[in-house]
């Protein structure tokens, strides 16, 4: 076996149980002890790999992240046959549903990611929070160009300004991740915050009257 086809999978071994670990116990209370008994694994090799403890809990929300993203552009693209969120497409209430569909597939098939995700948005580590706020930034862009996309074609306020809505945006967000602790429970809870998600967005974008 050549030597680099060996570090991909000692380190994907590696990853592989930190990411259950620590979406078990969170950061905190994730043990280094155990993620080396269960991917049979020595300390040794493991701080080979990475520097710190701090170091593959940031790589596990890296990837939890980056998979994330990868899966809702590549989907939401196909789906909208299209090569840009930029395009006319796809109407803003069909994206928005499509957008939370693919993202609940996601967690129900990835539930150590769903919890990681939940850690991270909602309890990240204080002394990590810059560095998370780096990991997040292609996956909040891509919400941001959902969001301007959903907005194609209608009309706001006379008095509110597109980068004010994006703002508004941004803080429902900040009350919705408020609620994602239910995630660290099970599958039923993450359906439950992702659909209530959803219908929040949807009275965000369109009110709470009675469309004609």
């Amino acid at each position: 076996m050549r030597r680099d086809e060996k570090n991909r999978q000692t380190r994907r071994k590696i990853m592989d149980s930190a990411v259950h670990e620590f979406a078990l116990h969170g950061y905190e209370a994730a043990s280094m002890n155990t993620i080396c008994q269960q991917g049979g694994i020595s300390k040794g090799i493991i701080y080979h790999y990475f520097e710190s403890k701090e170091a593959l809990y940031l790589a596990c929300v890296q990837e939890c992240f980056q998979s994330l993203t990868a899966v809702l552009q590549n989907e939401m693209m196909s789906s909208a046959g299209s090569a840009s969120l930029k395009e006319e497409s796809m109407c803003g209430d069909a994206l928005l549903n499509l957008y939370f569909k693919i993202r609940l597939n996601f967690f129900h098939e990835h539930a150590d990611y769903a919890r990681i995700f939940c850690g991270a948005v909602i309890i990240p580590p204080p002394k990590l929070l810059d560095e998370i706020r780096r990991i997040r930034m292609d996956f909040d862009a891509f919400n941001d160009a959902c969001f301007l996309r959903i907005l194609a074609g209608r009309r706001l306020r006379k008095d509110l300004t597109e980068e004010q809505a994006t703002l508004l945006f941004h803080r429902l967000q900040d009350f919705l991740n408020a609620g994602m602790a239910a995630l660290q429970n099970n599958e039923t809870d993450i359906e439950k915050h992702e659909d209530g998600s959803r219908v929040m967005l949807d009275i965000f974008f369109n009110g709470i009257l009675e469309r004609k």
